[in-house]
């Protein structure tokens, strides 16, 4: 268990940054101090967290912390970064993904212990920071860190219910695109199949009260029986036939999906492999989406 005496301060008080600061809050952290572009937001935090204050300056809120979690858009970490002069041994953490501390880099070059903590979750379509808060429950965290900082947010990630992972920096990328496939890209996929019933003449309320039992049910499917059970559809099945007929119909009234399909449908041979598809079946399916991505 982390420490809860050390002074916590965030700069940049977005969605991520008020809702990891109340869920440490909840806790029995002692986030302490708020800084942000916009006054008002660093106010509202503080507004909902005795003791902590809010701060004019990123050096200001530094000086006054033991810890100190960059929370601003990901593109801002690096310079905010560099405009803070650091103390020996403060700690200095970013929530991005995609980065290694190497984006700390100048932290560390002033004595400073640098880490990474980056909750594997989506924030999109809160209501409110309680609500993101609640969200980091359970969840994973890809955590790194130089000195005591390391072990620090391992135990924060235990603290929120959630459970710790340790990412080299040049997986890190690979990291943030899995998290991109399984939500970003999930949502995107989804249009598609919006878009096909829009075709269809439905609206896209329609669509979505139509799919979201389907799709909840394949993900709670792969929650409880794990990826290979949960598999489906003709592409496992070697159902050569109705593929012809499924990129039939995106040729003549979805053409900008034909590719997608297909692609998706080779995505899907390594699990139809495990449903017992013989090689005859695969390169079947092989030559048909060859066949109709070739005449795009």
């Amino acid at each position: 268990m982390a420490s809860r005496n050390l002074d916590i301060g965030f700069i940049g008080i977005g969605v991520l940054g008020r809702g990891l600061s109340l869920a440490l809050v909840e806790r029995g952290y002692r986030v302490a101090g708020a800084h942000s572009r916009s006054e008002a937001s660093a106010r509202w935090l503080a507004d909902r967290i005795p003791g902590c204050d809010v701060y004019a300056s990123a050096q200001a809120l530094s000086d006054a912390s033991g810890l100190v979690f960059i929370t601003t858009p990901d593109s801002a970490i690096e310079d905010v970064t560099r405009s803070v002069n650091w103390r020996h041994g403060q700690g200095v953490v970013h929530c991005y993904g995609g980065a290694s501390i190497e984006l700390l880099k100048s932290a560390a070059e002033q004595g400073a212990m640098t880490g990474a903590f980056h909750p594997f979750q989506t924030f999109a379509g809160l209501a409110s920071p309680e609500e993101a808060a609640a969200r980091l429950s359970g969840v994973t965290f890809a955590v790194d860190g130089e000195g005591w900082i390391g072990g620090y947010l391992h135990s924060i990630a235990e603290d929120l219910d959630g459970h710790s992972v340790s990412i080299s920096g040049e997986d890190r990328p690979l990291y943030h695109a899995a998290a991109v496939f399984g939500c970003g890209y999930l949502v995107a996929l989804l249009k598609t199949a919006v878009s096909l019933w829009e075709t269809m003449g439905f609206s896209p309320e329609q669509a979505i009260q139509a799919l979201m039992p389907l799709s909840s049910a394949t993900l709670g499917n792969v929650a409880r029986e794990g990826l290979l059970p949960s598999a489906t559809g003709p592409a496992i099945r070697g159902d050569v036939s109705t593929l012809r007929s499924h990129l039939e119909a995106l040729f003549q009234r979805s053409p900008e999906l034909v590719s997608l399909y297909g692609d998706l449908a080779r995505a899907s041979l390594p699990l139809a492999v495990g449903h017992g598809l013989g090689p005859s079946q695969l390169t079947a399916i092989e030559e048909l989406v060859d066949h109709y991505i070739g005449i795009e």
